[in-house]
């Protein structure tokens, strides 16, 4: 499973296993993990959970985030990973995590929860920096479209060109379909519930779709299709 180990001054003052979906940070008491320092924002940061990779975000805190020594707002957490709060650095540990999968791994994402909501709102997670010119040539699998059958987006055609898009309300139900070179996964990101694929829950491993699969998510229907 993976952690954070919390240093202070070179020293662990703490140690938190990433075991749910959505993880807080910041000053505040009710965070999941209490940074009291007056640099970090009350609610600083949030982990998000997909599949066995855990997404750090920045919540436009006042003095930011650092990783690795850059400053940050969104990113695929890596095994080894230092992230910098206030004076308080908060170090990653993954043994699933698998750095060849840098198809998706490598992007600094700009828009998760906050599009969320947005999401069948939505045009989905974007990343800020162009997909590696090697994962494009390992992507030459045909691509994917879902056509609403029910929901907002009733008889609409939603193209996945890009490797992550999102489906759901924030705080209700999400679930992301992931791009990668052997196909199209789709992955429960929020919710009590899984989505549903035919009928069936997902459970929180990543479920191979396929040509005519039907997904709900929430209030929303969807087939999938490839072209």
């Amino acid at each position: 499973m993976a952690k954070l180990v919390v240093m202070l001054n070179g020293a662990m003052v703490g140690n938190h296993f990433i075991d749910k979906g959505r993880i807080t940070i910041g000053r505040r008491s009710g965070n999941d993990i209490h940074l009291d320092d007056p640099g970090v924002s009350k609610e600083h940061a949030v982990i998000q959970t997909v599949g066995n990779d855990h997404i750090f975000e920045d919540l436009g805190s006042t003095n930011g985030s650092t990783l690795n020594g850059s400053r940050i707002t969104k990113h695929i957490l890596q095994n080894g990973d230092v992230i910098d709060i206030g004076a308080f650095q908060l170090k990653y540990a993954n043994i699933k995590a698998n750095p060849e999968m840098d198809y998706d791994r490598t992007m600094m994402i700009r828009t998760v929860d906050r599009e969320i909501g947005a999401v069948p709102q939505s045009a989905g997670w974007e990343s800020g920096s162009p997909v590696t010119a090697r994962s494009s040539l390992r992507a030459g699998f045909p691509l994917g479209e879902v056509r609403g059958i029910k929901g907002e987006f009733a008889g609409q055609k939603i193209a996945l060109e890009r490797p992550l898009k999102t489906f759901g309300t924030a705080g209700a139900q999400v679930a992301v379909i992931l791009r990668r070179p052997p196909g199209y996964f789709i992955t429960h990101v929020e919710g009590n519930k899984t989505a549903r694929v035919n009928g069936q829950a997902i459970g929180s491993e990543p479920h191979t779709l396929q040509d005519g699969d039907v997904i709900e998510v929430g209030q929303e229907k969807f087939e999938f299709f490839l072209k």
